[in-house]
C-alpha cells in the first residue's frame, strides 16, 4: 500500500536538504552505527535511511546492496510519518505491508525495527532500521538500542552540517581578509579618483589619486567638503554648478547612482579641470537613505579638448562641403544653360534640310555638346559621391526596358563604328525589379561608353540575367564585354581611382577624365554590390557587375500618345530669364504649333496668370526677383484660393539645377515634371507628357 502523506512535509523536506547529507560519500561514522545496530540486535540487514520526497536512500547499510528504494516501498516512511518506532514482527500478516514488493519480491522481508532520526527540533528525517528474512518478535532490548543509535545519528548529522558551516564561513572570512588586501592594494593603485563621503559630504577615505588630480595632498583633501565653494565648480556648459546639483549630493538626496557626469573644478593655483564623475549610495539600512557615497573621477580634460578641435574641424570641413556644394551647383547651373542652348539647338537645327557639309557640323556640335555634359555630369556624381550626398532610389523597373532604353543609343554608336553589338537579357518576360533603376542605367551607360570609346573593331556584347530563388534577395548580373584595347593586371590595382585611365597614352589617344568606372564602382557599393574588371591585355575588356535587386508585382502596360500629339496647339507659359533659353524653347515647340507667352521672372509669371490660364507652365528654377521655386508654390497658393472649381495648370520645372535635391523640391513646391538642361526635343517633350499624365 502507499505510504501516507507526511504532515508539513514541506518543512521535513527543506530541513532535510539543509543538513546537505542527501548523496553525500560513505563515512566510517555512520558505517559503525549501521555495524552496531546488526550486532545490538542480531540481525542479517542494518541501515541507516534518509526519506527524501520520492525516495529513500540509505547514508550507510550493511546485509543489503541497494543504495535506495522508491519511497512508496518504504517501511522507514512509516516510522518517519508516526515519528515513533516502528515494529513489524511479520510484513505478511500486517495490512500495510502484505502488498509491499519487498515483501513479496526477492528481498522477502519478513519482519522490521526501526526508530526514528529526530533533529532538535523535532523533525523526523530518516531512520536506523534492521531487517529479518524471518518472522521475528523484536524485543524492548532491540528496541532501546536502536532508540540510542537513531539519536546518536540525528546528533552526528547536525554536527555534521554544523561543521561544514563553520568551514565555508571560516572560509568567508579568510575570503574576506584576502579581499580587503586586495582591495586596499587595488583602491592605491587606481588611476580613476575615488573618495568616501558622508551625507555632508566630508570626505572620509581617498585614494592618492584622487589627492593627485585635485593637485592637493592628502592632510589637505581628507576631511574637506566638496561643495566648499573655494572649488568653484561648473557645468558642462562652464555655468556655476548649484550645490544640490552636484553628483554627490544628488545621489546622497535620491539614493540613485549617478553616472558619467562632466564638471569643471578650479584647483588652489587657478587652472580649470574638467572631470567625468560617478557617485554611488551605500546603504546602513534597507528602505533609509543613504548615509555614505563613493564618489569616482577621471581628469577628461585633453579629452574635451580634442572634441572642441574635433567639433570646429567637423563644423568648417560642413561649412567647406556646403560652400563647395553651392558653388558646384553654381557652376553646373552655368555651364548648363549656355549649353542648353548648343545642343537644342544644334538638335533642332538637325531636323531640318541640310547639305551634307552642315550635317556632318551639325553633328559635331551636338556630339561636342553632349560629351561636355557628359563630363560635367560626371564631375558632379563624383562630388556627391565624395560628398556622401547621393541616395538610392528604388523604384518598380521592367528589366528589358531598362537594358533596352540604355543600349539603344549605344547600338546607334556602335553601327557608326562598324562594330558588332549583341545585347542578351536573361529573365522571365515582362519582369519587373525593384532596385535603383536609374543608378543601374548610369552603370550600363559608362561601361558601354568606354566599350564603344576604347574598342576600334570587333563587337560589344552585354548580358544581363537575374539570379537567385528568393523573390526578396536576388542579384542583378551585369557583364560588358569587348575587343577593345584591353587590360594589363598591372592597371587593375588603378583602374577604378578617380581622374586615371589605363595608361597616359589612352588619355592622349581616347580623351576623357578618367571618372567613369569610379563611378561605377561607387554607385554599385552604394547599392549593396561592386564591380570587377578581368585582365585581358589586347584581347579587350570584361566587366562584371552585381547589385541586389527583389521581384516586383507586374505593372499594367499603358498606351501613351505622341509627346507632339499632346503638345498640340496648347497654351504654354514659358518662365525663363535667359533670352537664348527661351528662344531654344520656342524652336523647339515651334513644330507642335503650341503658343507661348514668355515671362522673365517668377514675379511677372504671377501677373500673368492673375489674368490668363494656360494648358502647361515651363518654370525655370534659378531665376531673378523671383525664383522658380517660389513662384510654384505661390500658383498653387493662387489655384487653392480660387476654389475647388478651378483646376491646377501642369507645372513643369526646367533647370540647369540636376542635383535630386533641387528635383525633390521643385516636387515639393508643386510641379509635376522636371527637366534638366540641356533639354533636346526628346526631353521636353518627355517631360511635358509625364506632367500632363502626372496632373491628369
Amino acid at each position: 500500500m502507499a505510504v501516507p502523506e507526511l504532515d508539513q512535509e514541506a518543512a521535513r523536506i527543506r530541513a532535510l536538504l539543509d543538513l546537505g547529507i542527501l548523496d553525500t560519500p560513505p563515512e566510517q561514522e555512520f558505517d559503525d552505527i549501521v555495524q552496531a545496530a546488526r550486532d545490538a540486535c542480531q540481525a542479517p540487514i542494518a541501515v541507516l535511511s534518509l526519506i527524501d520526497s520520492d525516495r529513500q536512500w540509505f547514508k550507510a547499510r550493511v546485509g543489503i546492496e541497494a543504495c535506495e528504494t522508491e519511497r512508496d516501498a518504504s517501511f522507514c516512511a512509516h516510522a518517519v510519518a508516526a515519528s515513533k518506532t516502528l515494529s513489524i514482527p511479520d510484513a505478511r500478516l500486517d495490512a500495510r505491508f502484505k502488498d509491499n514488493r519487498l515483501v513479496n519480491g526477492p528481498e522477502q522481508i519478513r519482519s522490521y525495527l526501526g526508530a526514528p532520526i529526530m533533529t532538535r527540533e523535532g523533525v523526523a528525517i530518516g531512520a536506523v532500521a534492521v531487517i529479518d528474512q524471518r518472522p521475528r518478535d523484536w524485543s524492548s532490548g532491540d528496541t532501546q538500542a536502536l532508540e540510542r543509535l537513531a539519536r546518536i545519528a540525528a546528533r552526528l548529522i547536525e554536527m555534521r552540517a554544523r561543521c561544514e558551516l563553520a568551514d565555508a564561513q571560516g572560509q568567508q572570512l579568510l575570503n574576506l581578509a584576502a579581499e580587503g588586501v586586495q582591495f586596499r592594494t587595488i583602491f592605491a593603485a587606481m588611476r580613476e579618483g575615488v573618495v568616501l563621503q558622508d551625507r555632508s559630504s566630508i570626505i572620509l577615505r581617498h585614494n592618492p589619486a584622487a589627492a593627485a588630480l585635485l593637485g592637493l595632498t592628502h592632510d589637505q583633501l581628507l576631511g574637506k567638503s566638496s561643495v566648499d565653494d573655494d572649488w568653484r565648480i561648473v557645468d558642462a556648459a562652464g555655468a556655476p554648478l548649484p550645490v544640490e546639483a552636484q553628483p554627490s549630493m544628488v545621489c546622497l538626496a535620491t539614493g540613485e547612482p549617478v553616472l558619467n557626469f562632466v564638471l569643471g573644478v578650479h584647483l588652489r593655483d587657478g587652472a580649470l579641470r574638467w572631470l567625468s564623475v560617478n557617485s554611488l549610495p551605500i546603504f546602513d539600512k534597507i528602505g533609509e537613505p543613504p548615509n555614505l557615497t563613493v564618489t569616482s573621477f577621471i581628469d577628461v580634460t585633453e579629452l574635451r579638448e580634442r572634441e572642441t578641435e574635433l567639433r570646429d574641424a567637423l563644423e568648417l570641413a560642413e561649412r567647406a562641403s556646403r560652400v563647395k556644394s553651392q558653388f558646384v551647383a553654381n557652376v553646373s547651373h552655368e555651364i548648363r544653360t549656355p549649353l542648353n542652348g548648343v545642343i537644342a539647338l544644334a538638335s533642332a537645327l538637325r531636323q531640318s534640310a541640310l547639305t551634307d557639309r552642315q550635317r556632318e557640323m551639325v553633328e559635331i556640335i551636338v556630339e561636342s555638346g553632349t560629351t561636355l555634359e557628359s563630363i560635367l555630369s560626371a564631375l558632379l556624381d563624383l562630388a556627391k559621391i565624395e560628398a556622401e550626398r547621393m541616395e538610392l532610389e528604388i523604384v518598380s523597373f521592367g528589366l528589358e526596358d531598362l537594358v533596352r532604353s540604355s543600349t539603344d543609343l549605344f547600338k546607334i554608336k556602335a553601327d557608326n563604328k562598324g562594330l558588332g553589338f549583341d545585347v542578351s537579357v536573361i529573365a522571365p518576360p515582362g519582369a519587373r525589379y525593384r532596385g535603383d533603376a536609374q543608378k543601374i542605367r548610369q552603370i550600363l551607360w559608362n561601361l558601354l561608353a568606354n566599350a564603344i570609346k576604347f574598342t576600334d573593331a570587333g563587337e560589344i556584347a552585354v548580358s544581363v540575367t537575374v539570379e537567385g530563388a528568393d523573390p526578396a534577395a536576388q542579384t542583378l548580373l551585369i557583364e560588358v564585354r569587348d575587343t577593345g584595347v584591353g587590360l594589363s593586371p598591372e592597371m587593375e590595382h588603378v583602374l577604378f581611382e578617380p581622374f586615371i585611365q589605363g595608361d597616359a597614352s589612352a588619355t592622349r589617344r581616347f580623351g576623357g577624365t578618367g571618372l567613369g568606372l569610379t563611378i561605377c564602382r561607387a554607385l554599385a557599393r552604394m547599392m549593396g554590390g561592386d564591380i570587377e574588371a578581368l585582365a585581358r591585355a589586347e584581347r579587350g575588356s570584361v566587366f562584371r557587375v552585381h547589385v541586389p535587386v527583389s521581384t516586383a508585382e507586374p505593372e499594367a502596360s499603358v498606351a501613351v500618345e505622341s509627346e507632339a500629339d499632346l503638345a498640340t496647339a496648347m497654351t504654354i507659359l514659358l518662365v525663363e530669364d535667359n533670352p537664348n533659353n527661351r528662344r531654344v524653347v520656342e524652336l523647339l515647340l515651334e513644330p507642335t504649333g503650341a503658343e507661348l507667352v514668355m515671362a522673365e521672372n517668377g514675379a511677372e509669371a504671377l501677373t500673368i496668370l492673375a489674368t490668363q490660364r494656360f494648358d502647361l507652365i515651363l518654370m525655370d528654377m534659378q531665376m531673378p526677383v523671383m525664383d522658380g521655386l517660389t513662384a510654384t508654390r505661390e500658383v498653387r497658393c493662387l489655384e487653392a484660393r480660387e476654389g475647388e472649381g478651378r483646376t491646377p495648370t501642369p507645372i513643369v520645372m526646367m533647370t540647369a539645377n540636376a542635383s535630386r535635391e533641387h528635383r525633390d523640391a521643385a516636387f515639393a513646391a508643386g510641379a509635376d515634371g522636371f527637366i534638366t538642361k540641356p533639354v533636346t526635343p526628346a526631353t521636353l517633350y518627355a517631360g511635358i507628357n509625364t506632367a500632363l499624365t502626372a496632373a491628369a
